[in-house]
């Protein structure tokens, strides 16, 4: 199955059911909220959920916050939304400084890029969204390389020209990625470390192991991560930005595979089987890296840790099941 339909099954098996149990019905209820928003209340909502100032608050998100707060459930949908945050800061924590009132139907629950060969991880230490973005933004940088770098290997042992054209429009994709994201996250006060390596001149079969797990697995999901923000996330910015990003990843995802195809055919058995070795190994970590991404990641994406990992194992069963056909076929 092609990533882009994997994706899309996984995706849409979120929406039908919870995290952790695949096909469950949660419980649902139609929700009024009238809650007054205290000075605390809007610092969190700033910090928590990404947003620059107060100003940029949205309605959607205080009625996110203020119906999870009093009922600890979560909002599907809201029908109507009113929201009143006063445009100064006020004196105390405790001080009201604004109301929302929104209703809707709410829920009890709902069920980052290729690194080149000698890559030199960025200093990115702290977990709030400008943070992500900026660690985003290193690490597409880092793919722009990681793409030239196969391209060069492959024109070197005479691969298919579509396979080196797509890997050349791939590196000019990850630019623009870099540097969208690069500018979302200066735009929060961060700026991104330059993506570094070490001198490094691939052979096949170097890059077929890596490829295995840094294209078919890592990059595979972060197409579904980027799907899901795009889809999910609590700030408009980061929607507008992810949402045509995911297709774009979802197709270098394909590439990996389409890769993977070939260069398993140009390598010795050895090789073939520690590429195996590799895929298999990143796709058993695939829900541990899932969940840890969420739960250090910034909230303002909408994803939690157990539905990171609830979608990680799903896709991870898929991409295992495309692998046993690419294996059937060599």
């Amino acid at each position: 199955m092609r990533i882009h339909l994997l994706i899309a099954s996984a995706l849409a098996a979120l929406n039908s059911g919870c995290p952790s149990t695949w096909g469950c019905d949660p419980p649902s209820e139609h929700f009024t909220v009238d809650a007054e928003l205290s000075e605390a209340d809007v610092g969190e909502l700033i910090t928590n959920w990404g947003f620059s100032d107060r100003a940029s608050i949205t309605c959607d998100a205080a009625c996110h916050f203020a119906y999870e707060r009093e009922r600890s459930w979560q909002v599907g949908n809201a029908d109507s939304c009113t929201l009143s945050v006063a445009p100064t800061a006020g004196a105390t924590p405790e001080t009201i400084v604004g109301s929302v009132q929104c209703e809707g139907t709410g829920y009890e629950y709902f069920c980052e890029g290729r690194r080149p060969l000698g890559h030199i991880d960025g200093e990115h230490r702290g977990h709030d969204l400008a943070d992500y973005l900026a660690r985003c933004a290193h690490l597409e940088a880092a793919s722009v390389v990681a793409f030239h770098q196969i391209a060069d290997a492959l024109a070197r042992a005479d691969a298919p020209a579509e396979l080196i054209a797509r890997c050349r429009r791939a590196a000019a994709d990850e630019e623009r990625h870099a540097a969208d994201d690069g500018a979302l996250a200066r735009a929060r006060g961060a700026a991104p470390a330059p993506a570094r390596q070490r001198p490094c001149a691939p052979t096949l079969a170097d890059l077929a192991i890596d490829n295995a797990r840094e294209g078919c697995v890592l990059e595979a999901w972060a197409a579904l991560r980027a799907a899901f923000v795009g889809a999910r996330a609590r700030d408009p910015a980061l929607r507008r930005a992810y949402a045509p990003l995911a297709a774009d990843e979802a197709e270098h995802a394909e590439l990996s595979w389409d890769l993977h195809t070939w260069l398993i055919g140009q390598v010795d058995s050895d090789t073939r089987a520690a590429a195996a070795a590799a895929m298999d190994q990143a796709l058993a970590r695939l829900p541990a890296i899932a969940r840890a991404q969420a739960t250090h990641g910034p909230a303002a994406l909408g994803l939690d840790g157990d539905t990171a990992e609830a979608l990680a194992r799903r896709f991870a069963a898929g991409l295992r099941a495309r692998a046993r056909l690419a294996a059937h076929a060599s």
